[in-house]
């Protein structure tokens, strides 16, 4: 006999979990980082993990901020030298933030965004960002949050393996699965922040 799971949450539950599991995996990449392995180029052409995670927050605050709620907690300054495309030279001028201050941001981002998520109607879900009104992207909240969640687990990987080729492997298992281990895990890295955050000053 087969066993099945019965899911019967709604698309709210289920978005919010993906981007939460999404999350939980994007800091968990971060831990015990070193900050010289912030902006270390493995080559040329690849960007440094500070770039990366810049460019992730800066996705979540463009959708879960601009989009949704009409403002974005990135400066326009942020905004342009995370953007995709942006190129390797603009980057290796140096980045408008210390890792400690991008950090500190996308923890507000984050916190806006799961607040602003959680109180939503399930049927919003369905529906294009009311910020946006479909002027840009025809995309229901729900595909974006697909969207922004895959790009984190995409980039999570990529800090994985720079860290490989920098000498500090760190986690790269997929966690978080679980309401409960998210919780663990995110605990787990916040104390890890608070007790090192002042050296990526």
């Amino acid at each position: 006999m087969t066993d099945t799971i019965n899911d019967k949450r709604n698309i709210k539950e289920l978005s919010i979990t993906l981007l939460e599991i999404a999350d939980c995996n994007l800091l968990l990449s971060t831990i015990n980082l070193e900050n010289e392995q912030i902006l270390k180029q493995i080559k040329d052409d690849v960007n440094p993990i500070g770039w990366i995670f810049g460019h992730c927050a800066s996705h979540m605050d463009f959708i879960c901020g601009e989009l949704c709620q009409g403002y974005r907690k990135l400066s326009e300054e942020e905004g342009a030298c995370y953007s995709f495309g942006v190129s390797k030279e603009e980057i290796n001028e140096g980045l408008p933030t210390s890792f400690k201050e991008l950090i500190e941001s996308y923890l507000e981002i984050r916190k806006d965004a799961f607040d602003y998520l959680n109180k939503l109607p399930e049927e919003k879900f369905r529906q294009v960002p009311e910020a946006d009104a479909g002027k840009k992207s025809k995309e229901s909240l729900m595909q974006a949050i697909q969207r922004v969640s895959l790009h984190f687990m995409g980039h999570m990987g990529q800090i994985v393996l720079l860290r490989r080729a920098l000498g500090n492997p760190g986690f790269g298992f997929v966690a978080g699965m679980t309401k409960e281990n998210r919780e663990k895990r995110i605990d787990q890295w916040m104390k890890w922040w608070e007790e090192n955050k002042e050296k990526f000053s």
